[in-house]
């Protein structure tokens, strides 16, 4: 009886077969995508810009409140926005009449933060997720 009792207790307390080893740990870290609302570092009470599917919208603040996309684009109708799409591994915005900025996103600080990288291999802007709070990333100083 003991022999049965101890296989018993061994085989409950060594069986791997847990649902357990299935769960993966929670994680603070947001998806790595361009898409979403933006703050322009260095521009904070200025500037946000929001990258829809195929748009990327600058919108402009007063005394750092800015409106929804949708609030924007009813006041604004004549600005729809610059197109932009990725080419590879590069992200390409159409600036109108023959400008395009070409950069490469390197996603850091659990992807809230975005270093856009220029041809030249230099950082040409950092943005970070609007609610983000870019002073615990020690990364994006």
């Amino acid at each position: 009886m003991k022999k049965v009792l101890f296989i018993l207790l061994t085989v409950t307390l060594f069986n791997c077969s847990s649902d357990d080893a299935n769960i993966e740990p929670p994680t603070d870290q947001a998806e790595a995508t361009i898409l979403g609302r933006w703050v322009l570092q260095g521009f904070e009470d200025n500037i946000r810009y929001e990258f829809t599917e195929t748009k990327r919208f600058t919108i402009y603040g007063i005394d750092g409140v800015f409106p929804t996309l949708e609030e924007f684009n009813q006041e604004n109708p004549q600005l729809t926005g610059n197109d932009w799409s990725y080419e590879g591994s590069n992200i390409v915005v159409d600036l109108n009449f023959g400008n395009f900025l070409n950069v490469t996103p390197e996603f850091i600080c659990d992807n809230y933060t975005v270093k856009l990288v220029n041809e030249e291999g230099e950082t040409n802007s950092t943005l970070y997720r609007e609610d983000y709070d870019v002073t615990t990333c020690a990364d994006a100083q």
